[in-house]
């Protein structure tokens, strides 16, 4: 991957207007306008969607992207569909007044100091790159006075998720980076309640672990969530709804459908108590016969 993180404090410290990220193979430039040339020292179709974003957000006006755009090109259509074309795809016409790599970035005094040309935030590196691109493009489109609404039809990453089968075990809770799945109870009885999945549809990085690591295979995704959804206030979207009774033995919480006061996995060591499973898709060692 090819990242930006070096090149971020030295746009902050600068306001040096347009720029230009050439690729490795991008040809020189001849001609033009003006601007600062920044040799990528990996492909530009690998670098992070959210470090361009948080690029214009520091203080670049324009970005020229040179050479094979791959999926920053969704990007720049997406932008220009809601008016903001600070980011271009480059053509030979742009002539970079001086030309630096992104791993070479040449430091001011202000910059070494902390002496920064604008008060802008450096981005926050420990977050995930799908939350930075969500803060870094919804303050982008406040700068500009676009409302979230004009990317109703912009699919982001977050997934459009619906469940059957759960079983409110909380596996996809607890894997769940962003937290954006919830389980809430209702107590209707000493050893009974109500449990309740739900979604915070605004909060889905589509990281897809839930559905990796559900046991029961319940979950399914009906396409993307749109940008409005990601950029718009947390909505708690309930998913599916479970009543379930405690176990007798281990105290766990079982659906009811599944009949009887012992969970599953207390039913099995009831039922074959020096029994031996087996893990499913493990190759058994030579000689194993259970």
């Amino acid at each position: 991957m090819t990242s930006l993180r070096l090149l971020h404090s030295w746009i902050r410290a600068n306001d040096p207007g347009p720029i230009a990220l050439l690729d490795p193979e991008a040809p020189e430039l001849v001609d033009g306008k003006a601007v600062t040339g920044v040799r990528l020292s990996g492909p530009l179709a690998e670098v992070p969607r959210h470090e361009i974003l948080e690029s214009l957000n520091l203080g670049a006006t324009i970005i020229y992207l040179h050479g094979d755009t791959g999926p920053l090109h969704e990007l720049t259509t997406m932008l220009e569909g809601i008016g903001i074309t600070r980011l271009r795809h480059g053509h030979p016409e742009v002539k970079p007044r001086q030309i630096f790599s992104s791993d070479d970035v040449p430091h001011s005094r202000r910059d070494l100091f902390g002496i920064a040309g604008n008060m802008a935030e450096l981005p926050d590196e420990t977050l995930l790159g799908e939350e930075r691109e969500r803060l870094a493009l919804n303050l982008l489109m406040e700068k500009e006075g676009i409302p979230v609404s004009a990317l109703a039809d912009a699919p982001s990453h977050g997934l459009n998720l619906q469940t059957t089968g759960c079983t409110a075990c909380g596996v996809c809770v607890k894997a769940c980076p962003v937290d954006a799945l919830e389980l809430s109870y209702l107590e209707i009885g000493p050893d009974r309640r109500i449990s309740t999945l739900s979604m915070f549809d605004a909060a889905c990085v589509g990281c897809r672990k839930c559905i990796d690591l559900c046991p029961e295979d319940a979950f399914t995704v009906r396409g993307n969530t749109s940008w409005e959804t990601r950029l718009g206030e947390p909505v708690k979207r309930p998913l599916e709804t479970i009543p379930t009774v405690q176990c007798e033995k281990c105290k766990t919480y079982f659906p009811m459908s599944q009949g009887g006061t012992l969970c599953q996995t207390c039913k099995a060591t009831r039922d074959n108590p020096f029994g031996i499973r087996w893990p499913e898709g493990v190759p058994k060692p030579p000689g194993f016969k259970y």
